[in-house]
């Protein structure tokens, strides 16, 4: 509460000084980390092995009738999948 009455009764800053008060530009730039071909290898053999338990899946659902819809089990891990997926690609 003082503070901005403090500054109240001091003088006003230059022009100059005025411009120099404010930050004009940041650049933050993280360096790019190499790909590793090997995760990438384990990215695309999990995709394979998703797509394997995906259609397994729709065929257990439908071979047995499991009262419920393959895409409650499907719909999830392909969300994980592509979380996983997104990360990687985003290197977080």
């Amino acid at each position: 509460m003082f503070l901005p009455l403090s500054r109240f009764f001091q003088r006003a800053p230059a022009p100059d000084e005025a411009d120099l008060a404010f930050v004009k530009d940041v650049r933050i730039e993280h360096p790019r980390i190499a790909r590793n071909q090997r995760s990438e290898w384990v990215l695309i053999f999990g995709w394979a092995l998703v797509f394997a338990k995906c259609v397994l899946v729709w065929w257990a659902c439908r071979a047995y009738s499991v009262p419920v819809h393959p895409a409650w089990v499907i719909v999830p891990t392909l969300l994980g999948a592509a979380l996983c997926t997104a990360l990687y690609w985003r290197r977080y």
